[in-house]
């Protein structure tokens, strides 16, 4: 008897589709087999395809509030004449709503942890702690060449890691997050790459996402942002980076050899106009690339189906090849990639790996007919689909509903949120 039971599904596992029934006994994969298995709960998935759980890799989660704001910019401008002015607005009590309805979206189409760097972050993690979904967390830095706020920002980043790593039954790893090389001197990210050290924890930071940046960081500090982070000794498998638009191959060869993982955002890369990341040469150099959506003023949803279908398709394009990126590939990458990115043993249809887990209602008109259920997940989802969601073992969404969360309570208090920012 195990604590849940998902049983006669289409279940992904190792890399194909076979039917199968899930055993869950606490807050990990106890079984995956054919036998007939029993559970405290049961979920009949006879028609339902059940995949491991997305790993959304890169966020600003309560950016939700800030959806639609300022569109159709490049970045330099977005952030410079929009975005850094209204976040100078937000309370402690509009990030954690904010949060949570980023969080509300994410369960309600498969994923069951993110990546989140962003400001106030005790607010999202008390959203996280009442959601039920995984979350790997930092407070995004910025020294700007000040001593005094590299001193302010390296404390504030501490702390945060030594109140709120491995809360609610570890769902939450709490890791540094820098803002970028643009934004942050070198200086200020040896002292975080020595701090993580010391904490024996992982560094998020954007990376190369403008050709701007590059040209900047190149013009400051003689380097582009890739080399100038690997003289000062901040790569390592520890490090995972954002975009990773703008490389050269050597850049790309020196990730490889530090055993960097790479966020590859393309949605918002494209809305800002950044760039189109050089996915496949990174996945055929054996970088572990994830996927992320970045911040909903930039995407503008936190749907991560979205991404992968994405994802494959940008690819194609830009090497002439349909066959660039399999959609194995892309679905791996939003799933067991992610977690590997950050240290965590999910992503996996597998006994000992946590019990986070999808589960897809294949009777769709998108998906008939359905030759390969592989590429109908890829390239027809849109996200709705999805009807089950176990995080740390727990039901979090059945039939569609998220049973931990008031959905109307929580957009009726955003969309009250947005008069401030209307007026600034």
């Amino acid at each position: 008897m195990f604590d849940v039971a998902i049983k006669n599904g289409l279940c992904f596992v190792n890399g194909e589709f076979v039917q199968a029934n899930i055993g869950i006994e606490g807050n990990l994969i106890a079984y995956v087999g054919r036998d007939d298995i029993c559970g405290d709960l049961e979920i009949d998935a006879r028609e339902k395809i059940v995949i491991p759980g997305l790993f959304n890799a890169h966020t600003h989660l309560a950016m939700t509030i800030f959806r639609g704001y300022a569109e159709d910019l490049p970045l330099k401008d977005w952030l410079e004449k929009k975005i850094w002015r209204v976040e100078k607005l937000l309370e402690p009590e509009d990030v954690y709503w904010g949060s949570l309805l980023g969080i509300l979206e994410m369960l309600k189409t498969g994923t069951t942890a993110f990546s989140d760097l962003y400001i106030h972050m005790d607010e999202v993690a008390k959203a996280v702690g009442e959601s039920g979904i995984r979350a790997v967390l930092s407070y995004g830095m910025a020294d700007r060449g000040s001593k005094e706020k590299a001193d302010l920002e390296l404390k504030i980043g501490t702390e945060f890691i030594k109140n709120w790593d491995n809360a609610f039954n570890g769902r939450i790893r709490a890791i540094f997050g820098p803002h970028a090389p643009y934004t942050c001197t070198p200086e200020f990210l040896k002292r975080v790459k020595d701090a993580a050290i010391e904490l024996n924890t992982y560094v998020h930071i954007h990376v190369a996402e403008t050709k701007w940046e590059v040209e900047h960081v190149k013009s400051v500090y003689g380097k582009t942002p890739v080399r100038l982070l690997d003289e000062i000794g901040f790569l390592d498998e520890r490090t995972v980076i954002a975009h990773a638009i703008w490389l050269d191959d050597n850049e790309m060869r020196i990730l490889k050899e530090r055993n960097v993982s790479v966020v590859h955002c393309p949605i918002s890369n494209l809305k800002l106009a950044s760039g189109i990341a050089r996915v496949k040469d990174l996945h055929d150099l054996g970088i572990n690339v994830c996927l992320g959506t970045d911040g909903a003023s930039s995407n503008n949803t936190y749907n991560l189906f979205e991404e992968i279908k994405m994802t494959s398709l940008l690819q194609k394009v830009i090497t002439g090849r349909a066959d660039a990126l399999k959609a194995k590939e892309v679905l791996k990458m939003a799933t067991e990639n992610g977690y590997r990115a950050y240290g965590i043993k999910g992503g996996k249809l597998e006994r000992g790996y946590l019990a986070d887990i999808v589960l897809i209602d294949r009777r769709r008109h998108n998906y008939c007919p359905m030759y390969d259920p592989l590429h109908s997940l890829v390239y027809a989802s849109y996200g709705c689909e999805v009807t089950h969601v176990i995080v740390d073992g727990e039901l979090l969404v059945e039939d569609g509903i998220v049973l931990t969360l008031d959905e109307d309570k929580i957009m009726d208090k955003v969309e009250s949120l947005k008069e401030k920012f209307e007026e600034s």
